[in-house]
């Protein structure tokens, strides 16, 4: 496939142009770089997860890992850009971003919803789901945001809403993708973050219930730290707190609900990138990268000094 590899981050790639990329990063950095999981979407395509190491060839490890997600929503496009962001500061900026690297191993799916994104791209560009058809009620699609299974039945059972929950929890292959990858990751995975947009906040659990979880004071540091960065870096001032209160309704299926409660990842937050909507001009995809990436840095950076992470050895092979 021939593509401006110089242009990634001057405008929205398509999902073929994502895999290429994650597919060269591979073969020039094989000694950092490697695709981790391989899934398919309902239509059909390829869903690559990467690992990025300081030694990828190692096998077993010790170490805790950041996983991070991107495009669970079609029309949020900005996070897939994010998201292969993140792989490039990490991988081609290896030597100026060395102290993430240096606690941590990192697992980023930058496009969870394949077809729900090349959808809202060449069609709908307001498309939220995934496009699997749902039989008699001739609609299409399940908000994958509401397909974990924690607190499911809170999610609407209406299936043509933009917020359908699904027939039943991990319905769609795509949100399936996710929760093999959180049980692969065990109980190595001490931080997951979900991108989205446009909120420009940093939430976590829960999102179906206003009781918080125990360590929330933890999380609410941890999102803090990103924010107070991303203010000093740029002006921007991001908003902290749960899910619920954030949102002021409960959400039930949530992915963070379910890497923090079923999954038990110490630290599961939403970043809702500020972009001013959810198809940024392609002249600012460069900017909100750096500005959020700035934000993710300082939240890994409070994850590997909290007082709740114990930093021995496991025997989870990676």
């Amino acid at each position: 496939m021939n593509y401006d590899r110089t242009a990634i981050f001057k405008q929205y790639l398509s999902h073929d142009e994502v895999n290429q990329y994650l597919t060269d990063l591979v073969q020039n950095y094989a000694n950092k770089v490697e695709i981790f999981t391989r899934a398919s979407s309902y239509e059909g395509r390829e869903i690559q997860t990467v690992r990025i190491s300081s030694d990828v060839q190692r096998k077993k490890t010790g170490r805790f890992c950041v996983l991070i997600d991107a495009g669970i929503h079609a029309r949020e496009w900005i996070t897939i850009s994010v998201a292969l962001y993140v792989v490039h500061q990490l991988v081609e900026r290896d030597a100026i971003n060395s102290r993430v690297l240096r606690n941590f191993d990192w697992i980023v799916l930058p496009l969870l919803n394949p077809d729900g994104y090349e959808y809202s791209r060449q069609h709908n560009k307001m498309w939220r789901k995934t496009r699997r058809p749902l039989g008699v009620s001739r609609c299409v699609g399940v908000d994958c945001n509401r397909n974990f299974n924690v607190s499911w039945g809170i999610g609407t059972p209406r299936s043509c809403s933009l917020l359908y929950r699904g027939e039943r929890p991990f319905s769609e292959q795509e949100t399936c993708n996710l929760r093999d990858i959180l049980r692969r990751l065990r109980p190595n995975c001490q931080f997951y973050l979900s991108l989205h947009s446009y909120a420009r906040a940093i939430l976590y659990p829960r999102a179906y219930s206003r009781t918080l979880p125990y360590n929330w004071k933890n999380q609410h540091e941890v999102a803090q730290a990103g924010a107070n960065a991303i203010l000093r870096a740029t002006g921007l001032k991001y908003r902290c707190g749960s899910a619920s209160s954030f949102l002021n309704i409960a959400v039930g299926g949530s992915s963070i609900d379910y890497a923090h409660d079923i999954e038990k990842v110490p630290f599961a937050l939403v970043m809702e990138i500020a972009s001013k909507g959810f198809h940024a001009p392609e002249t600012n995809i460069a900017r909100i990268c750096d500005e959020t990436w700035i934000g993710i840095q300082a939240m890994v950076m409070q994850v590997a000094i909290s007082p709740k992470i114990s930093f021995t050895r496991s025997k989870t092979t990676l």
